[in-house]
């Protein structure tokens, strides 16, 4: 295939024209969950909103949020899947799990349709990352219950992509398979989240596996936003020799979002199978659309059978860009600035880990950029949280001290917050699995027992 979009007749849509597409099937969508959906009946019941009035995005305003807690709540109280569950278990065809806010699994389900909803948002992205039917992906996301395995395998199956289902673990085997595997005038591309590529390059560099000679030319990225921080993405292309790509998407809904060859923000993905608002985090008030904006990705399903979620709020906070983009598609652009859910305020500044990560990207190559903050007491944060970094093994000890200082400096200039520093040794943190940057133990979340190489006093 030689086209340039995967859905050329979607994909060059203005804004105008897919909110035209999308008012009826708003309509329809609000019908169905008010009709099938105790859960939904009762909260617009209560809004006295009238459903039938629901036909446009403008009307979307008048339905209160549905949050992630609602779903996690309704299964913990021995609900399988929840309130918002609209279908029959006998059309559920699949089942899989997010994180949760809490840790504990929220379970999801999928009919045939669903699923078919979910991989043409995920080939949409993936076809503007650069994939094609001629690539060999080598998929090292978590298939055990989680939706990014094998809900965005089905993506990469749908776009016509070979893959391979390796998921998670066993790291040295996947470096030996990867030295294995015959050229290719293609190359190979892996799928993983991008603290596992720098994890890997560590066991690599521990193995003395050139990176280089694994044919590896590509990468598609998900799961962390580490590549829309400055210096990271680079840190891997340089050390695998691929190109690295990047997605955005939520598990609950898919709404996978991909960066095309310009890397000017990633191309929302979703038109017509998801709306979208944005809307100020605090007040909740609907934002519009304009270029450069900044606000909180509200998400509405427009064809979702099983569990349809309305006006789900994300809790992330991008900034979006509808300029044209030179690749011809006319979608809005985003960039991911963190999760509301995970900023935190010392001393009455707004901390986001992203905005933590590029500043220790400034002391690269002595550490690793790969860190987490763990806060012990209940806020208000008068005090200088804990944060975690690994530090290179190249670092002499006696420059710990000196290390820990100059990044303290850089949190203070970059970020206008002091952290107390601990640093661990390299690969301590990064992980196949996705890597948590924020840990709340005064709420019972603590951060993992590591062993310290030096501690600011």
């Amino acid at each position: 295939m030689s086209q340039e979009f995967w859905n050329p007749e979607i994909e060059s849509l203005d804004r105008d024209q897919i909110c035209a597409l999308e008012a009826p099937l708003i309509a329809d969508q609000i019908r169905y969950v008010y009709d099938k959906s105790p859960y939904y009946r009762d909260k617009y019941d209560r809004a006295g909103v009238d459903p039938s009035s629901i036909d446009s995005h403008g009307a979307l305003a008048a339905l209160p949020f549905t949050e992630k807690a609602d779903i996690a709540d309704a299964q913990q109280q021995g609900q399988l899947f929840g309130p918002n569950q609209c279908c029959d278990f006998e059309d559920i065809v699949r089942m899989t799990c997010t994180g949760g806010s809490t840790g504990e699994p929220t379970r999801l389900g999928w009919t045939q349709n669903d699923i078919e909803v979910y991989n043409e948002m995920g080939a949409r992205a993936l076809w503007a990352m650069g994939c094609r039917p001629r690539d060999l992906v080598v998929s090292c996301l978590n298939y055990s219950m989680y939706a990014g395995g094998i809900m965005d395998h089905g993506a990469f199956e749908t776009l016509g992509a070979g893959i391979l289902p390796y998921s998670i673990g066993n790291s040295e085997r996947l470096l030996e398979m990867l030295s294995r595997f015959p050229a290719r005038e293609q190359g190979y591309s892996l799928f993983m989240t991008p603290s596992y590529a720098v994890r890997l390059a560590d066991i690599a560099q521990q193995q003395g596996i050139d990176l280089h000679r694994l044919n590896v030319t590509r990468g598609y990225f998900s799961g962390e936003a580490g590549l829309q921080v400055p210096g990271y993405r680079d840190k891997i292309e340089q050390a695998w020799g691929m190109t690295a790509m990047d997605m955005y998407g939520t598990a609950e809904l898919g709404v996978q979002s991909g960066e095309c060859e310009h890397r000017a923000g990633h191309h929302y993905c979703g038109a017509g199978l998801v709306a979208v608002e944005l809307v100020d985090p605090d007040s909740g008030e609907v934002l519009a659309f304009d270029n450069d904006s900044s606000g909180e990705l509200v998400y509405t399903s427009l064809r979702r059978e099983a569990c349809p979620l309305i006006r789900l709020r994300s809790h992330d906070i991008v900034r979006i860009y509808t300029e044209p983009c030179a690749c011809g598609r006319n979608s809005f652009r985003l960039h991911t600035l963190g999760r509301s859910d995970d900023m935190f305020i010392v001393k009455g500044v707004n901390v986001f880990p992203l905005a933590i990560q590029e500043a220790l990207l400034k002391h690269r190559p002595e550490v690793s950029a790969e860190f987490f903050v763990e806060l012990s007491q209940t806020p208000p944060i008068d005090y200088r949280p804990r944060l975690c970094v690994e530090v290179s093994a190249k670092v002499d000890a006696a420059r710990y001290a000196a290390l820990a200082k100059a990044i303290e400096a850089t949190l203070q200039l970059g970020c206008n917050f002091s952290a107390a520093i601990e640093l661990v040794a390299q690969g301590s943190i990064a992980s196949e699995h996705k890597t948590r940057r924020l840990y709340r133990a005064y709420l019972g979340n603590s951060a993992p027992e590591l062993e310290i190489l030096y501690r600011q006093s």
